[in-house]
């Protein structure tokens, strides 16, 4: 379908051309075109003559609507309010004015699509598949996964990074989320119950990186929550946000002791990061897991094509061998000897040699994987 006409009935000008201005330079433009009524009479002809399918966003002052409007058959109403608190009828959700314009209108866009099933809006862009993956723990997975996501946000790209860590790195989320501990649940809900449905609800549930300027879900608060996520329903996961089509890249962050969970990922991934280390234990982790993998019943070239081996913490000429583990490195990230030991999450955002070459890992290479 076509971009959604978002009828705004607001007698506050400034508003609406703010709304306008955002729309215009986002993601939005390609869902939404913004009609906006300030006078009462122009307003009310339109919403009882137009017959289009449309989103009403309609500020209180204008309450109560005659009730042809709410019988509409394509479309949604939301209401405006001057106050910062939510609610209203489960039909006709209340959204405070006074917010971040693209959390009123990830709601917006969520709210209607959790009524129109049938009909949802989606986003018109394809969706890279990247997985940030080790064989252990402890081996920088999460910095960087985010300061990949951060480099292509920059770059211009819509950007979603999604941990699926049962003890995820929450330092690097706890200021950005709030009162957010419990969105991951609702998005394994989701996952769960109606996989179909998760792509229409993702918008309702991201947030956006101060950060980064990428997009996240909350990770899960409790272990327990991703220990009840099947292999099926995490790939549910991925193929609802390419379903979504909001995103040009979808970066998920696995986790390395749930190894039948994020192998079920390595399918339906464009691109496999897979993150070593020069120590001698973890090179034995990593050349066990991978034989492990390869006798199971995917087929070898199936996934190890994609698969891209990363050292992390490179200070130079590197102490083991990796050919005599099967393993081709084919990008190096620089050891930061200022994160060897970190009290503020500020400390792991700026390290420049660090942000360049993450930000080319997914730059094409030459194939092969090793092994």
């Amino acid at each position: 379908m076509g971009p959604m006409t978002l009828a705004l009935l607001d007698d506050d000008a400034y508003f609406g051309e703010m709304l306008s201005a955002y729309i215009r330079g986002s993601a939005f433009a390609e869902r939404f075109r913004l009609k906006r009524f300030t006078a009462g009479e122009e307003g009310l002809r339109y919403l009882l003559e137009e017959k289009e399918a449309r989103i009403l966003l309609v500020h209180e002052s204008w309450l109560p609507l005659p009730e042809e409007v709410f019988v509409h058959p394509a479309g949604a109403v939301v209401i405006l309010s001057e106050s910062a608190a939510q609610g209203g009828v489960l039909e006709y959700p209340v959204l405070c004015r006074y917010q971040p314009l693209d959390r009123l209108m990830s709601a917006v866009a969520s709210h209607y699509n959790e009524y129109n099933a049938a009909l949802p809006l989606r986003g018109i862009r394809g969706t890279r598949v990247a997985l940030v993956h080790s064989a252990g723990g402890g081996t920088g997975k999460t910095v960087t996964a985010v300061h990949l996501a951060r480099r292509l946000a920059l770059r211009g790209e819509r950007v979603l990074l999604l941990s699926l860590e049962r003890y995820g790195s929450l330092p690097w989320f706890t200021d950005e989320t709030g009162g957010d501990s419990e969105t991951f649940s609702r998005l394994l809900y989701y996952a769960r119950m109606n996989p179909a449905a998760a792509a229409g609800r993702l918008e309702g549930l991201v947030r956006r990186h101060g950060y980064g300027r990428f997009d996240y879900v909350p990770p899960a608060a409790e272990p327990q929550e991703l220990e009840e996520l099947g292999a099926e329903h995490a790939s549910g996961l991925v193929e609802a946000v390419r379903a979504s089509g909001l995103y040009d890249v979808l970066i998920v962050d696995t986790d390395s002791y749930a190894p039948a969970l994020s192998s079920a990922l390595f399918g339906p991934a464009d691109n496999i990061l897979w993150l070593v280390t020069d120590d001698l234990v973890h090179l034995h982790k990593c050349s066990r897991l991978l034989r492990s993998m390869q006798a199971k019943e995917t087929p070898r070239a199936s996934w190890l094509s994609k698969v891209r081996f990363v050292l992390n913490r490179s200070t130079g000429a590197p102490l083991n061998s990796f050919e005599e583990y099967g393993l081709k490195i084919h990008h190096r990230l620089p050891y930061v000897p200022e994160w060897k030991a970190v009290s503020r999450i500020g400390q792991l955002h700026r390290a420049p040699a660090f942000e360049d070459t993450a930000g080319l890992l997914l730059e094409p290479v030459g194939s092969g994987a090793g092994l």
